[in-house]
């Protein structure tokens, strides 16, 4: 498996910038510029079932934030020129001590699963046009696991090195069967028994 390019991960704790992405338009643009990579905002609101001038004006949020940036084109005119992540990946993380941050934080979490819930809507929703072969790889697994927080850890930076060579944006000639996969993982002391 070739490598595209070094891995450009950014830890976000500004609570500025982690407002910046408080908005779902703002985060679906980013999840999608992470995922298809380079896009014009007429692309964006293609993919995304927007208007190219609510995803223009979000993606230039998001520009002035520095969380994505333009991509130099020659011999394309401002309006067509495309948008990328500005990183391969993004931890956001408030300051410790960062009441707003933190607050900011939650609702960026409570933004991110709630996208992740409908995106998981979509697939289940458009899943029959898939080959039966994708629709058997696709899986749901729920565990119940009994971890120490050092095993947590471990867990979670074992399977993020065994996922990082997949990652979309760092796959130089993926196989030409392959496509954009989500994979989400959620790891956190399960609630019941707090």
């Amino acid at each position: 498996m070739e490598l595209n390019e070094p891995e450009r991960r950014v830890r976000v704790q500004d609570a500025t910038k982690l407002r910046a992405l408080a908005h779902p338009l703002r985060l679906r643009l980013l999840r999608y510029l992470l995922a298809a990579g380079p896009r014009t905002a007429a692309q964006c609101a293609e993919a995304l079932d927007d208007t190219g001038s609510n995803c223009s004006y979000h993606l230039h949020q998001l520009g002035r934030h520095g969380l994505i940036e333009r991509v130099p084109a020659e011999g394309a005119n401002r309006r067509d020129r495309p948008w990328r992540a500005a990183s391969i990946g993004f931890e956001f993380l408030p300051e410790p001590g960062d009441v707003d941050g933190q607050q900011v934080n939650d609702a960026l979490t409570a933004l991110e699963l709630d996208e992740v819930f409908r995106a998981l809507q979509r697939y289940q929703h458009q899943q029959h046009k898939l080959t039966d072969e994708w629709r058997e790889s696709a899986t749901f697994h729920n565990y119940t696991l009994s971890l120490t927080p050092e095993e947590l850890r471990h867990l979670i930076l074992t399977l993020d090195a065994v996922i990082r060579p997949y990652l979309r944006p760092m796959r130089n000639a993926p196989p030409g069967e392959a496509r954009p996969v989500s994979l989400s993982l959620q790891a956190y002391p399960t609630p019941e028994f707090i």
